[in-house]
């Protein structure tokens, strides 16, 4: 045995064999003598829609960025391998684990009898103590911050096992370790963590550091990097939008030329966004097309300016890309500021077909949340259908209005 790797998952639920799925997935890894060699934890999208009361503090735009279970089940049984499996309730943990390896097409075998279970050996090591885990950590004098995230519990349940190994240590006999067979090594996958969708460092920051500095119209500079701050969350509040205008017009920009600047500027992004998903051998993710088409809806550009600045340059577009005309089907989805009723009188006044369901026919899907990790939004994004927030759309309706 090289040691032990101790697990704890975040689910939607409480069965494994039904349509419950993991949500963050933690693992500590320790030496034979309970000293921590490593930590990995990542949140992991479910691939369903996750209620509210699911979600255990993790945001649907945390979800977003989060790798599926199967890009991750090849790390994951490499890290495991010739371990023995250590949790708090660890049989609750191996079935959803295995449950998940087999959807994945990466079956391992386990079994929960033969992995260490800190909560049943605390029967004898803890005299009096109950099954949680708080209370098992405060009786062995173990650190635990009862936030019930997935590394905070996994480090919990290591304190515990390293407490029980240095007081009459523990009988592994029944233990067996992960067989993995033999082959290539993995790399390691991107990993996403609870907050990252709000982090400073979010990467429209990063690329914006990069991008050119624009010499005319005069000003235009100070313009685009008040830009830059704003467009960190993605969108413009009704305030942001005022300050931007009245720095518009105090720098002398003409609206023609401001609306250039944010063709300008989308551009910028998407090629910038492109030039780092072709250094690391792969296309844009879909959570970088969805936050460049809120950065667009933000811009109050539409998605066939988007579709032009993600095209290689010279590419002819005879014709707008997206255009809505009468008899269009649009769909309506999440918990959206007005009644659905009213959302669909907007859209026949505008010579619209609201629809219940995303087909192939449908031209948009309106969504109160484009992070959203549900059956409209996915397959909006599948067949590459635009999906646009609220205020994104009754701001195109007001411009289809105008033309």
């Amino acid at each position: 045995m090289t040691g032990y790797a101790v697990l704890d998952l975040e689910t939607t639920g409480f069965s494994a064999t039904r349509d419950d799925r993991i949500l963050e997935i933690a693992v500590v890894l320790m030496d034979d003598r309970g000293q921590v060699e490593r930590e990995w934890c990542t949140l992991v999208d479910p691939e369903r829609e996750v209620g509210a009361g699911q979600a255990r503090g993790i945001t649907p735009a945390d979800l977003a960025l989060a790798p599926t279970f199967a890009q991750i089940a090849p790390w994951l049984v490499r890290l495991l391998g010739g371990r023995v499996l250590v949790g708090h309730n660890v049989g609750f943990d191996v079935r959803f684990l295995i449950a998940e390896l087999d959807r994945a097409g990466t079956p391992l075998r386990l079994d929960p009898e033969r992995c260490l279970c800190t909560m049943r050996l605390a029967r004898d090591r803890l005299p009096g103590a109950s099954r949680g885990l708080a209370v098992c950590c405060e009786l062995a004098g173990v650190p635990y911050d009862g936030a019930h995230s997935a590394l905070g519990d996994a480090r919990a349940s290591a304190g515990l096992l390293r407490h029980y190994l240095g007081t009459g240590g523990v009988d592994a006999s029944l233990a067996l370790p992960v067989e993995v067979a033999p082959g290539p090594e993995v790399p390691e996958p991107r990993a996403a963590h609870r907050g990252d969708s709000g982090s400073t460092h979010h990467w429209l920051a990063t690329l914006a550091d990069r991008l050119p500095r624009v010499s005319e119209p005069p000003h235009a500079d100070e313009y685009l990097d008040l830009l830059d701050q704003a467009l960190l969350d993605r969108a413009l509040s009704t305030r942001q939008r005022d300050s931007l205008l009245a720095a518009a017009h105090e720098a002398g920009l003409a609206r023609a030329e401001v609306d250039e600047l944010h063709r300008a500027y989308l551009c910028s992004i998407a090629r910038a966004a492109l030039a780092d998903a072709a250094a690391d051998g792969r296309g844009l993710t879909d959570m970088e097309v969805a936050e460049l088409h809120d950065i667009a809806a933000a811009l109050g550009l539409a998605d066939d300016d988007l579709t032009v600045a993600l095209a290689p340059p010279g590419t002819p577009f005879p014709k707008p890309l997206v255009h809505l005309a009468e008899g269009d089907q649009v769909v309506f989805t999440g918990d959206l500021s007005r009644p659905r009723d009213e959302w669909h009188g907007l859209a026949r006044a505008a010579g619209l077909v609201p629809w219940p369901h995303v087909t192939q026919d449908t031209r948009l899907l309106v969504a109160s949340d484009p992070d959203a990790l549900c059956g409209k939004v996915r397959t909006a994004r599948r067949h590459g259908i635009p999906v646009l927030t609220e205020p994104a759309f009754t701001g195109m309706l007001a411009r289809e209005s105008e033309g």
